[in-house]
């Protein structure tokens, strides 16, 4: 319909009044057409032209009373003025009268129908007051017979219906034949209620969708189609419908779909009723439901649809012109055809859009530019969305009972129960995962679906949505599994808040591929009209071709390429007059100088050849046709490689040339022809290669290969940074999607729904209860289950910071593997939870995912009820619960869209910088190859680049559009190599193919338009045999070139070439178009083995047919017959292949004569013209001629019989026996010759002298494969029988014979062929090892390979006896023997003797700590010296926030303003800082639930406690004024527990007069020792406590300045140090220290290493003995140092000095010792025992104490004066400098005067006095008393001991300065022992 209709029941009212007016029928002046003329005005008023009322020229005849003719102006004034559709014209009915009953007259019936008139109430007096949508009625009873209460009452009858609809719909059709006298009374009363229509139109539904035939049914709409039915009922029921809501203001979809339906069936029964009766009905429900639309009502796609169809039925029987009728119009109908979007919509799902299209023009030119772009534009969206439209309407449309069967459906390609379950990123965007059920089908259809580029479309299960997307990375495995991932065209908004998750759809994908589709649309969108390319040509068809702009008018060539043997200088051209010949220069060729273009010049070249050659030089549109096996893609490398050899003489910049095709296949095959002479600069573009050359040259591999040299620093740096932040929004999607994943099968934890909870106010209520989670929800995990480790809220802050931030173990040397970030975002997802389900449900946690998957939720209302969340019942719990996840789920949701939408913004960031890159590769290159929808798809590069040749192979099978967007208006010269003889560009869709010529290519449309051409005319593939065949039906002029003569005549078959005809019928698949034959299949499968048989390889054999139904049979069969690698194609998909053997099976082949694709002459030609050597055909030959519409196959049929190439069989001949030939007829056949031969014996005599027992074989002639079956008759020496066939080489005899072994005597059986001196003796050995243990070998093997196994003692160095095997006592021995040493810190050492080097160098102790930590935690680790920082959740929050980090990081400050207020006091500091307000001693006048006032402060949190109802609970004697009238008591909230107020103030001020030290802990409660750290009335001595803890955990990590330093001195120390380049990646962990305790620890391990290094350059110096000796100790340290460990004790750094220093004095006396031996000179006897015994000293197993360095050095000193003193001194011991660790774990912390902060170790308690090194004042004390002016900080650290104490200096300028003075000597350790001393303290 043109325009909205718009109609309300008042509108018709008036039409009713004003009819009232109208009595005579007349003449229209203007249209001759009978009028109405007005009673009141002389005027001639008509009804078609002038009236303005009357829709139609409907002639009623005259009456001289109102109510006759009201029922006329009722039915025909329902609409507007000037909305009348243009079709009216046709619907002129002839005169006479139409309704002859006198219910007409019925005005009371007429005025309810029509409802309001002039203003007034609506009247329905026959309506019911109920809701009248359709109910089963209480008072109807369905009877079996017709009784006479159907005669007293009908709407019996329409309570029964009303039953059987909604019970038993498939026996209404007969109940309604059994009682049509009842139906019809029931249609004719004049009193029928909408409720009643209503029900009989779903029984009239309901009947026609059951009936098997049409001829049931037909009785019951014919009694339907009365008038007064339909004139009076039916239309006041579509009247009256939109005062009938459904739900939430919606009208019923049920009702408008069952109207819909049952309208349809009217129409489609009795069409002769369209005009007369049922046009109106469907027009007012048409403007009723727009109506409906335009007031905001929503209606499903699919109602909408069949409206849509129901009223074109109507519009078929008013032809007309225009817009399409209806309110759905398509997006195609606009004029401009840039503002279609290329993506479909949902209208033109249910809208034909071919109304705009125009047919492409085969011939003649096109109007303007602009209108060759619109049409094929229109015409190329059309393809792809119409068949994707028909899928859908024949999938949704009503069914058809009354036009046939039909051609049958494709195959729909419907996925259902599909659902957007998550969303993903891939380099494009963001994409959604849809999980389906999986189809259950063959691997070969499977594998074509969903791939990469297909269009999907999403219906909604209500029909009420409908979405688009692409395949994203379409993968085979995930198919299978179900999924697919998806680009949405939706807002991310939208997706997550109506459909993820929620919304179930129906998923079609379309059968074009869209891919194919989008990008070349885009193209076409984008090129301006007046800038299309060869416009002069492609759209004005002008004959005239100009010669190529850019090569100048003078321009000549260098041809010598084209010569055979490479370039040269010289040609000789033919015979001049004087008889000589003439040498013609190529290098310098104009393409006008005709003498040199000639066969002469170019002997390789035939005449056509080189005429195309000359003509794409010399013009700039060139059309070359090349047949088949002419030589097109030969040509189109030729003429690439002139090009390029003479680029540089006409185009200076170099641009590159373009080389355009349709497949990748083809590209592959042109690209590798130029990589032969053009090896560099060929970019290929597009990842879908299959040649590993053409790979190599991909613009992915060149971008690799070539970006690092072409880009500048800071576009690398640019990349680097899009990358990384591309990859942490990735991760950071990944984890919210992965957290909302797991909301429907986990429970969220207390801690992540703490702002959900005080959002509603319930944090309080649950923080006084104490409350666990799975406690409150009565869940049990079950006992291996282990609920999530508590986390705050991460993905507040972002998730990727926690991702690439996360802390490790630094002081480890090895590196740990860490996590893939899959497996670490599921991880940190799960810590959000306090329990997972597992993804497998089973029966005992049912209930917990049914009381997940609840909707109900707890209300407002409900919500301002509840007081104490662990009051209520589980059933609230859970609603409550529901209620928070809701919320939670609300604000994930709406973060994730912004890191999607962030997401999307560096990906195109990313894919710009791309572009840039790409750009800049292709700059350099000089032949570019794509396909066209690659060239579509990088057109934007393209026009950058700016090509200005083109070359397109296969242009006669690419569609137009397709080559125009390769185009680019730099342009200059286009090649067009085709055939349009052979196969066209193929659409998806048919209509478009035949009626709008979309298939017609560019290239033959040129031809058609007389563009001047050339044509190759000799083929160098087929024999002539074959040739004969295309000339003359095909090709005129087609030539067979000389060197196609010589082919062999095919080995095994009469004739090389054959068709065999039968009349076996075909079949069609059943869940496809395609046809099959199983008889031509079987023939030909057997064929192909009869022709391996004859000596051909697989790869010679093809078998084509034109149905890929055949296809797949075919290939099934070889499979089975295992010959899967003979190629089988449609026909379609092998155009520009050839085969040496072609096999075509022709398929079609029924009594109809029907056939098909065979009526295509392209087609045809293309299958003839495939084969080299050998074609044979199968197909009903005379009923395809006979189907045939053109002459072709009936020519074709007389060729071959008068050449005798046809016949019922074909004739094989026997290559052994000429004479023998045997007649194939049917696959059945081939087993007469089951070898390929015949079935004589062959008796050929064999070489061995044995016949040939096989049957005649033509394969293996020389019978090289044949193995004689006949056993070999060839004796040994000793006359044993060769056992092996005659064929077989004969080994060497293998008979056993006794023979004695020369060397041990012994008897052995031995092989025939053995010599006795080679056997090995298999007699055990008697022979004895060195370890005078018996050998294990046989007596034939040598001794001295024997490995002694016995189990025996070793004593090792270390005193400790080991058992082992005896071949293992030489080797270094491992001893387990246990430490079980004392430790310094008082627990046994579990080391074993080898891991503690035999008690010198202890392992770190693996008992449990038992600290308490400075956050009040108890450690987890193992016992050490200094804990490491606490790892549990920090417990630090306030009423704004909570800190989410570990308890030992340092917390943010709160600065939102402080919430501490009471009706007295307010604080007006922020929540960090100390509060400026006293504490508020008022009572509080709030009253309890049990109506008593409240025991506690004003502005406090009120006591649970009653001091009326629990009087004995709170007057219990603790502080003792508990008891007191006035008492005021304070809630503690982090234990629960009620104190008085005055008591528990002194608790936590502390005494002041207190002036011993006393022992320092946090503030705790006094019953439970809970620590106190919330509550308000203590903020200030909490938050004075919290700011001491910050300051303390500063000192023990160090601040950012010295931690940098220290790391930078160690990584100058490691990259300078040369005793330190072999441990160079210690670097690493250097970089990753975040601690000062970490950066001393590598400090230690580099001053070790560096020593042990040393030690190893100067045992180099001893004899072998010793250095082994020394080796092996350092080795042992070096192992110990780098063991990973959490820190170094004191003990362990004190144990590996004296060590090293152990192994230094050591190797100072092996040094002397071995220098002396090396000199030769003469030691005293005395001399050489101090030295012993100096050695033995150091070599005790016991650790190497200080008194035994002190004896040592008397012994040394003794040495040096018994050594001359001229020889060489003994050099000084290895010194190490060791940094002690700075021990935080033990001890109490103290101020000084100033607020300087210091620590005292040992007990804690201060023995000595000293000085600040800050202020200089006086720290410490005597005697355990602290000194006066020193103050205790007794609420920061825990109570604990220390083994040494570290006074900590903060004071800058003193560090720098000890720094400045100890540069060059100190190490970081030397600085804090620098520090030491310049504070005049000493350890402990």
């Amino acid at each position: 319909m043109a325009g909205r209709f718009e109609l309300s029941a008042r509108q018709v009212g008036h039409a009713y009044q004003k009819s009232k007016y109208w009595a005579r029928l007349e003449r229209c002046v203007s249209c001759t057409q009978r009028s109405t003329r007005c009673r009141q005005s002389a005027q001639i008023s008509c009804s078609v032209c002038c009236c303005g009322i009357s829709r139609r020229c409907t002639l009623w005849q005259q009456h001289a009373t109102p109510p006759e003719s009201t029922l006329r102006d009722v039915t025909e004034a329902w609409l507007l003025p000037g909305a009348r559709p243009k079709r009216l014209a046709g619907r002129i009915q002839p005169s006479g009268r139409m309704f002859d009953s006198p219910d007409l007259k019925d005005n009371k019936m007429i005025t309810a129908a029509c409802g309001e008139m002039s203003g007034q109430k609506r009247m329905r007096p026959e309506w019911p007051d109920r809701a009248w949508a359709p109910g089963p009625l209480k008072a109807a009873r369905l009877s079996p017979e017709p009784g006479p209460s159907w005669r007293e009452d009908p709407s019996a009858l329409l309570g029964d219906l009303e039953k059987l609809c909604d019970h038993s719909p498939q026996q209404l059709l007969p109940f309604l034949l059994d009682h049509d006298c009842q139906l019809q009374q029931v249609l004719e009363s004049p009193g029928l209620s909408p409720a009643g229509v209503y029900t009989l139109l779903r029984a009239l539904r309901a009947a026609v969708e059951s009936a098997g035939e049409p001829e049931r049914v037909q009785p019951i709409l014919a009694l339907a189609l009365r008038p007064a039915f339909i004139l009076r009922s039916l239309l006041g029921f579509i009247a009256e419908l939109e005062h009938f809501e459904h739900q939430e203001g919606q009208i019923s979809q049920a009702v408008l779909e069952d109207t819909v339906a049952a309208l349809h069936h009217l129409l489609t029964a009795a069409p002769a009723q369209t005009k007369t009766l049922l046009c109106h009905p469907v027009d007012l429900l048409c403007a009723s439901v727009q109506r409906l639309q335009s007031r905001g009502f929503q209606f499903t796609w699919i109602l909408q649809k069949r409206l849509h169809d129901t009223q074109r039925l109507v519009d078929a029987a008013f032809p007309r012109h225009g817009t399409p009728s209806g309110s759905l119009v398509s997006p195609a109908w606009r004029e401009d055809f840039h503002q279609i979007p290329v993506f479909p919509t949902p209208e033109e799902i249910f809208v034909d859009a071919r109304g705009k299209l125009k047919r492409n023009l085969t011939t003649g030119k096109y109007a303007s530019d602009a209108a060759y772009l619109d049409t094929h534009f229109r015409l190329l969206r059309e393809d792809f969305i119409k068949p994707l439209r028909d899928e859908i309407s024949a999938h949704f449309s009503l069914r058809d009972l009354f036009r046939g069967a039909g051609k049958p459906r494709r195959a729909l390609r419907l996925y259902r129960n599909v659902q957007l379950v998550t969303a993903g990123t891939s380099p494009a965007g963001v994409t959604y995962m849809a999980s389906f059920q999986a189809r259950q089908g063959s691997g070969q259809a499977a594998s074509k679906r969903l791939l990469s580029g297909s269009l999907t479309c999403l219906i909604s299960s209500d029909c009420g949505q409908v979405l688009f997307g692409t395949v994203v990375g379409g993968k085979g495995s995930a198919l299978r599994q179900g999924a697919v991932w998806l680009d949405v065209k939706a807002s991310h908004r939208e997706l997550w808040r109506r459909h993820l998750g929620k919304t179930s759809f129906l998923m079609v994908e379309s059968p074009a591929f869209f891919e194919s589709y989008r990008h070349v649309l885009e193209g076409l969108q984008e090129t301006e009209p007046t800038r299309v390319p060869f416009q002069r040509y492609v759209v004005q068809c002008c004959t005239a071709v100009a010669a190529p702009a850019h090569f100048g008018d003078d321009v000549t060539f260098d041809l010598s390429v084209l010569q055979p043997t490479g370039p040269a200088g010289t040609e000789p051209v033919g015979d001049t007059p004087e008889g000589r010949v003439a040498a013609v220069d190529l290098r310098a060729v104009r393409p006008c100088d005709a003498l040199i273009w000639s066969p002469e010049t170019f002997p390789h070249l035939d005449e056509s050849q080189i005429l195309a050659i000359r003509m794409a030089l010399s013009r700039e549109f060139v059309l070359i046709q090349g047949p088949p096996g002419t030589g097109k893609t030969f040509i189109g490398l030729q003429l690439m490689e002139i090009l390029l050899a003479n680029q540089a003489r006409w185009w200076e910049a170099r641009s590159p040339f373009l080389v355009v095709c349709y497949t990748n296949h083809a590209l592959d095959q042109f690209m590798e022809g130029i990589l032969r002479f053009q090896p560099s600069g060929v970019v290929r573009i597009g990842g879908r290669s299959r040649s590993d050359k053409v790979a190599a040259c991909s613009l992915r591999n060149l971008r690799q290969k070539q970006l690092p040299g072409l880009l500048g620093t800071l576009e690398k740096h640019r990349y680097g940074w899009l990358l990384k932040s591309l990859r942490q929004q990735k991760e950071s999607v990944a984890y919210r999607t992965e957290v909302l994943q797991l909301l429907r099968r986990g429970i969220l934890t207390a801690r992540e729904l703490a702002a959900e909870m005080r959002d509603d106010g319930l944090d309080r209520s649950w923080a006084a209860g104490r409350l666990d989670m799975l406690d409150w929800l009565q869940i049990q995990p079950p006992a291996q289950e282990t609920p999530a480790r508590k986390q705050g809220r991460g993905w507040t802050a972002g998730v990727q910071d926690d991702l690439l931030l996360r802390p490790r173990d630094e002081r480890a040397l090895d590196e740990e593997e860490e996590l893939g970030p899959a497996e670490e975002q599921h991880n940190i997802a799960q810590e959000k939870f306090a329990y997972v389900l597992p993804p497998e449900g089973s029966s005992s946690d049912q209930w917990m995912r049914r009381y997940l998957a609840e909707g109900d939720i707890m209300p407002d209302e409900d919500l301002a009820n509840v007081r104490d969340v662990g009051e209520l019942r589980l059933r609230d719990r859970w609603r409550l619960y529901r209620r928070w996840m809701l919320a939670y789920e609300t604000e994930l949701k709406e973060t994730l869209v912004v890191k999607l939408e962030e997401y999307e913004k560096k990906a195109g960031e990313l894919a710009q910088l791309t572009f840039q890159e790409d750009l800049q590769v292709l700059k350099h290159s000089r032949v570019i190859g794509m396909t066209t929808t690659g060239a579509a798809k990088y057109r934007k590069l393209l026009q950058k680049i700016q090509p200005h040749t083109v070359i397109v192979e296969e242009a006669a099978e690419i569609l137009e559009a397709h080559v125009l967007t390769s185009l680019t208006p730099a342009c200059k010269h286009l090649i067009l190599i085709g055939d349009h003889q052979q196969l066209r560009p193929k659409p998806a869709d048919y209509t478009m193919e035949k009626k709008y010529c979309l298939g017609i290519s560019l290239f033959e449309r040129m031809i058609n338009n007389q563009i001047p051409y050339v044509q190759l005319l000799y083929q160098h593939r087929m024999r002539p045999e074959i040739s004969q065949l295309l000339v003359p039906l095909f090709y005129k002029q087609l030539k067979d070139h000389e060197a196609v003569a010589e082919y062999e005549k095919i080995q095994g078959v009469e004739s090389s070439v054959f068709f065999i005809q039968h009349t076996a019928a075909e079949s069609q698949s059943a869940d496809s178009e395609s046809y099959s034959n199983k008889f031509e299949a079987s023939f030909l499968v057997s064929l192909s083995r009869y022709l391996l048989e004859q000596g051909y390889t697989e790869s010679q054999v093809t078998i084509l047919t034109p149905y890929h139904g055949q296809v797949l049979k075919i290939r099934a069969l070889l499979k089975s017959k295992d010959m899967g690698d003979i190629a089988a194609h449609a026909v379609d998909d092998f155009q520009g292949e050839e085969s040496d053997i072609v096999l075509l099976s022709l398929v079609r082949s029924n009594k109809e004569g029907q056939i098909g694709f065979l009526q295509d002459k392209n087609r045809l030609c293309v299958a003839l013209s495939r084969a080299r050597k050998g074609f044979y055909c199968i197909g009903n030959l005379a009923g395809i001629a006979a189907g045939s519409k053109s002459n072709l196959w009936k020519e074709l049929l007389r060729l071959l019989k008068r050449k005798n190439l046809t016949g019922e069989g074909l004739t094989l001949v026997c290559q052994n026996h000429p004479d023998t030939k045997t007649v194939v007829k049917e696959s059945s056949d081939f087993g007469k010759i089951p070898d390929g031969g015949c079935t004589l014996p062959c008796q050929a005599r064999l070489e061995c002298g044995h016949p040939c027992t096989r049957r005649c074989h033509p394969y293996d002639r020389d019978h090289s494969l044949y193995v004689c079956p006949f056993p070999c008759s060839k004796l040994c020496e000793l006359n044993h029988r060769c056992p092996r066939k005659c064929k077989e080489e004969c080994q060497p005899c293998s008979v056993e014979v006794k023979k004695v072994m020369p060397k041990c005597g012994h008897q052995q059986a031995v092989p025939c062929h053995m010599l006795a001196d080679l056997w090995l003796c298999q007699e055990p050995c008697n022979q004895r090892l060195e370890c005078k243990h018996p050998c294990t070998h046989r007596c034939g093997e040598a001794c001295s390979t024997c490995t002694c196994r016995e189990m025996i003692d070793v004593t090792l160095p270390c005193s400790h006896v080991v058992r082992t095997e005896c071949y293992k006592q030489k080797m270094p021995l491992t001893c387990h023997e246990p430490c079980a040493q004392k430790l310094e810190c008082g627990h046994h050492c579990k080391g074993s003797c080898y891991e503690c080097v035999q008690g010198r160098l202890h392992v770190h102790c693996r008992n449990k700590c038992t600290r308490v930590l400075l956050c009040s935690h108890p450690c987890q680790e193992p016992c050490f010296e200094n804990c490491p920082p606490c790892k549990r959740a920090c417990p630090n929050k306030c009423r704004h926030s909570h800190c989410d980090k570990t308890c030992g990081e340092i917390c943010f400050p709160c600065i939102q303003p402080c919430s501490w207020k009471c009706k007295h006091y307010r604080c007006t500091q922020p929540c960090a800082e100390l509060c400026d307000r006293p504490r508020c001693d008022q009572p509080c006048q709030q009253s309890l639930q049990c109506s008593h006032l409240c025991a506690g402060l004003c502005g406090e949190p009120c006591p649970p406690k009653c001091r009326t109802c629990h009087r004995d609970e709170l007057a219990e004697i603790f502080f003792g004024d508990e008891d007191e009238p006035d008492a005021r008591f304070v809630l503690l909230e982090d234990c629960g527990h009620v104190l008085e107020v005055r008591g528990l103030d002194r608790w936590m001020d502390g005494d002041p007069d207190e002036g011993q030290a006393q022992h320092v802990q946090l503030k705790v409660c006094p019953k439970c020792s809970t620590p106190i750290q919330h509550n308000t009335r203590y903020n200030n001595v909490i938050k004075a406590i919290q700011q001491k803890i910050k300051e303390i955990k500063l000192k023990i990590q160090g601040n950012r300045e010295e931690l940098e330093a220290g790391k930078q001195q160690l990584l100058h120390r490691l990259n300078n140090d040369r005793d330190l380049t072999a441990w160079s990646g210690l670097g690493r962990s250097v970089m990753k220290t975040v601690s000062r305790q970490s950066l001393l620890d590598l400090e230690n391990t580099l001053n070790f290493l560096a020593s042990l290094c040393r030690l190893k350059e100067q045992v180099k110096r001893c004899t072998v003995a010793r250095e082994r000796n020394l080796k092996r100790k350092i080795e042992a340290v070096e192992r110990w140092v780098g063991r990973k460990r959490p820190a170094f004790t004191a003990q362990q750094l004190r144990e590996c000095r004296q060590e090293i220093k152990r192994i230094s004095y050591l190797g100072n006396v092996f040094e002397r010792l071995s220098g002396y031996e090396n000199q030769q000179a003469p030691l005293s006897t005395e001399a050489l025992a101090l030295a012993n015994e100096a050695v033995g000293v150091l070599q005790r197993q016991e650790p190497f104490t200080q008194s035994q360095e002190e004896s040592l050095q008397q012994l040394l000193e003794k040495i040096e004066e018994q050594f001359p003193a001229a020889e060489l001194p003994l050099s000084e011991a290895e010194r190490v400098m060791v940094t002690e660790a700075m021990q935080f774990g033990r001890g109490h912390w103290y101020r000084c005067p100033q607020g300087h902060l210091y620590t005292i170790g040992e007990c804690g308690r201060p023995m000595q006095q000293s000085s600040c090194p800050e202020c200089g004042a006086a720290i410490g004390g005597q005697n355990h008393v602290l000194t006066r002016d020193n103050v205790t900080d007794d609420q920061i650290l825990e109570p604990a001991t220390v083994h040494i104490a570290l006074l900590q200096a903060e004071n800058r300028g003193q560090r720098d300065q000890a720094w400045q003075r100890q540069t060059e000597h100190f190490s970081l350790g030397e600085h804090v022992a620098a520090l030491r001393a310049a504070a005049g303290t000493q350890p402990g």
